[in-house]
């Protein structure tokens, strides 16, 4: 099995190499599932070429990249002896490679922990415990790798791989303890794309359990992590502000997140209902969209206070569905997370509905969008429909992940079985 996901790699690899090699990029950049207006390559190089002639990239409204961004791909452009879309497919290794050592350190984590809590657990549920296996990492390199929305990311240059990157190495080190690095890199996260800042709540979670043996007062550890993570934000805003001169990247990165002012179409939700909305309706709904992303985090933080790593996941689909301009790229990575619970796939009713969701809206997607924009012959509700049916693919996977979750933890306690009452089987309803 390892020597197979190891040649199913190699051959991932190979396939992103032939595409740069071969100039797909070019093709990718301007596809709306890959690249959106914060997140675009061509954007980035309209930065750059503003930026030789002396001008600031945030003068017009066309680029809504971090500065720091643009001046690492100014670096690069300059100094790398090969084409930049090899530093994608760097960037790509890398969120392999943390994901193969998420799955071990977790592996131990979760085992660990579960032989401290074996005494409350019911009779019988050995069928259902977590057992270390070895085969894990790797596979989770393979489906990252072989992913076709993780490779038009890599192939497209879309700058959602840096956020992506940021956010497993964040998961990595509060795994592993680290609370400078682990905040550095939400941090980070958070300044690409803004909404990642919900992740500081898992990432504080999962410190405080990785350190269940010692465990200090609450208050003081959530003040040093959230101290930490401040630090690191403010400075990484001053560093921006000290390369650009100005806090104008501000408002064009944050604001223009937050404000949507363009409604170009993406696979996100914001779009089409703002295209259409009254003006003077306009920032009622606006709130509601945007407090809708977050709002979430609170019951899901309540619920899933006792698998911090899980609530991570669960947040990665909250801001892949809910966020304002949403990529292939951002469902990428919770699917890439999915396999560190292969033990709930037992309990998971609808994963083949979900995927055929997900194929389905990837398949009819640029068919419609054809259709609209470049034959003419059907309008915006086709394309408008195939992104809702994109979204209602995650919600059901997020859902049928959560249920499964909850579902074995009330096995372990009560057992297997279902008890009987009055002759018949009871229902087990979880609430």
């Amino acid at each position: 099995m390892a020597s197979l996901a190891w040649c199913g790699v190699a051959l991932s690899l190979a396939v992103r190499i032939g595409l740069i090699e071969w100039r797909t990029c070019e093709w990718l950049e301007s596809r709306i599932e890959v690249s959106s207006p914060l997140t675009s390559w061509n954007r980035i190089e309209e930065a750059l070429a503003l930026l030789s002639k002396g001008i600031s990239p945030y003068d017009g409204d066309v680029v809504h990249e971090t500065p720091l961004v643009i001046l690492l791909f100014r670096a690069a452009s300059r100094y790398l002896p090969f084409s930049v879309g090899y530093l994608f497919l760097l960037l790509d290794v890398c969120v392999a490679w943390a994901l193969r050592e998420i799955a071990v350190v977790h592996q131990k984590l979760v085992v660990k922990r579960q032989k401290s809590e074996k005494a409350k657990y019911a009779e019988g549920v050995d069928c259902v415990l977590v057992l270390e296996d070895i085969e894990l990492p790797d596979l989770m390199v393979f489906l990252y790798l072989i992913n076709p929305f993780s490779i038009a990311t890599c192939v497209g240059q879309s700058t959602t791989l840096l956020s992506t990157t940021s956010v497993v190495l964040s998961l990595l080190w509060a795994l592993k303890g680290s609370v400078l690095l682990s905040t550095l890199f939400v941090a980070l996260a958070s300044y690409l794309s803004f909404y990642p800042i919900m992740l500081i709540v898992p990432i504080t979670m999962i410190h405080y359990d990785v350190s269940w043996e010692s465990r200090k007062p609450r208050i003081s550890f959530i003040l040093k992590i959230s101290l930490s993570f401040i630090m690191w934000g403010v400075m990484l805003l001053w560093l921006s502000y000290t390369a650009v001169g100005s806090w104008q990247f501000v408002n064009a990165v944050y604001g223009f997140i937050l404000s949507v002012p363009d409604h170009l179409p993406n696979l996100g939700l914001f779009w089409y209902f703002f295209m259409l909305v009254f003006n003077h309706f306009r920032e009622f709904f606006l709130w509601t969209f945007q407090i809708n992303v977050f709002i979430y985090c609170i019951p899901l933080a309540l619920r899933l206070r006792d698998h911090p790593a899980f609530m991570l996941y669960a947040f990665c689909f909250l801001i892949s569905i809910f966020k304002s301009f949403p990529t292939v790229g951002d469902v990428a990575l919770p699917l890439a997370l999915l396999p560190l619970w292969s033990h709930l796939f037992k309990y998971m009713r609808y994963t083949f509905l979900a995927s055929c969701m997900l194929l389905a809206a990837t398949i009819i997607g640029p068919i419609f969008w054809y259709m609209w924009i470049i034959a003419g012959n059907v309008n915006a509700n086709f394309f408008f429909a195939a992104t809702v049916l994109h979204s209602l693919g995650q919600i059901l996977l997020l859902n049928d992940s959560i249920g499964s979750l909850l579902r074995r933890d009330y096995d372990l306690l009560h057992g297997i079985r279902i008890p009987q009452i009055d002759g018949k089987l009871g229902v087990v309803r979880l609430r």
